[in-house]
């Protein structure tokens, strides 16, 4: 209470509606952030970094470690299409809690070395439970904050993919001197941290699936097929960049994972960032303009073949691959609202899974056959290119 001129009190000034806002976002923000560090950042994308010295350490050969990292994949699209069903049975709050902790728990029993199968089984898991935090948790934490703010909260949420991989290739080189159990429950320690920094801010339950749409149909499709069009040129970089400035450039392995730390940089900046600008511009023009940047730093290194345009390169591909998704998601709640972004989201996920799929085949064929990098980035660049002509074009309806 503060006193007044007359001798009484008034009350304390209200919260403005800006910083009431910015207090109901950043629990959503933060469970989001964690759920995507968590079930994709560490429970998908930590294992790249790990698979050499698997295969080193004498854990699996080649062809084994290959295929665990093959049931993850399968076992992610498995989840993204289990995940509306279980969010129906299944509170939201725990249900995501549980995915969590259930991905934390796989990676420390990792670590005790147990048989082929079980690993199997353990990396599927982690599959499955990635898949149902990225179907259920960014729309149904989208949906539950101010229209105005989904944009910056979206790039909360999905920096925690970007900011698990810098944080798994920072720690693992650590962890490894200690031995590979050491690194599994190095992750595993890593991921309960996380499972607690985002324990609260859930809704209750999704969105309710809404009432068909017709005017809407038609663009989303669209979206869905753009989306699962666009990881397929994204691959290059993710698999062949490291390589390509170390061999291709001559430039060595030092510089190779130079490259790849500024990747993870960027994949954990782009989502703020795109956020931000989405918030300002709407959502159609931020992708179509993400998706114009990107396709044009996809195809930089094969014309400008230097140390310095690859490294340029880096940044910016990798801070568009997980800044376009929740662009993507917050253009389809611009055609049809938050609760028709979330049934769509399910699809958009699967899209991109298949998609990334088909681009890590068609670029490991394609350079076992020519061995050169420059004409995977020209061919990633007009697919990045086509995904863009593919978006849907019309109004937005922010609600």
């Amino acid at each position: 209470m503060v006193a007044s001129s007359r001798g009484g009190t008034t009350p304390p000034p209200a919260m403005s509606s800006a910083s009431r806002h910015r207090s109901e976002s950043l629990a959503p923000a933060l469970a989001g952030l964690g759920a995507l560090f968590v079930g994709l950042g560490l429970g998908r994308f930590a294992y790249t970094p790990l698979l050499p010295a698997l295969v080193t350490a004498g854990w699996f050969t080649p062809g084994e470690a290959a295929g665990l990292g093959a049931a993850n994949l399968i076992a992610y699209l498995a989840g993204a299409a289990v995940a509306r069903p279980l969010g129906r049975a299944i509170p939201l709050p725990p249900l995501m809690r549980g995915a969590m902790l259930a991905t934390a728990a796989s990676l420390a029993v990792c670590g005790l070395r147990p048989g082929i199968a079980t690993f199997y089984a353990l990396r599927a898991l982690a599959g499955v439970t990635g898949g149902v935090l990225m179907v259920l948790g960014p729309p149904s934490l989208l949906a539950s904050v101010p229209a105005a703010r989904r944009g910056r909260v979206g790039g909360i949420m999905f920096a925690g993919v970007g900011i698990g991989i810098v944080a798994a290739s920072s720690i693992l080189p650590v962890l490894l001197r200690a031995g590979v159990p050491a690194a599994w429950h190095g992750l595993a320690a890593a991921a309960l941290v996380f499972a607690l920094i985002g324990w609260r801010g859930w809704p209750p339950a999704p969105p309710p699936p809404p009432p068909h749409d017709s005017a809407a149909a038609r663009p989303l499709r669209r979206l869905v097929l753009a989306y699962g069009v666009n990881a397929i040129p994204v691959v290059p970089h993710m698999i062949l960049l490291s390589d390509y400035v170390a061999r291709g450039l001559g430039a060595g392995v030092t510089a190779g994972s130079a490259a790849f730390v500024l990747y993870g940089i960027g994949a954990a900046l782009g989502p703020l960032i795109g956020g931000w600008i989405g918030d300002r511009l709407g959502f159609r023009r931020t992708l179509d303009l993400a998706v114009i940047v990107q396709t044009a730093a996809i195809l930089l290194p094969a014309p400008v073949q230097t140390m310095p345009a690859a490294f340029v390169s880096a940044v910016i591909v990798g801070s568009l691959t997980p800044g376009i998704p929740p662009l993507v998601l917050n253009r389809a709640a611009e055609i049809a609202g938050p609760a028709g972004a979330a049934r769509f989201w399910r699809a958009a996920t699967i899209a991109f899974a298949v998609g990334q799929a088909v681009g890590a085949w068609a670029t490991a064929s394609a350079f076992a056959r020519i061995e050169a990098h420059p004409p995977l980035f020209v061919a990633a660049a007009a697919v990045a290119a086509l995904s863009l002509a593919m978006l849907p074009r019309g109004a937005a309806r922010r609600a």
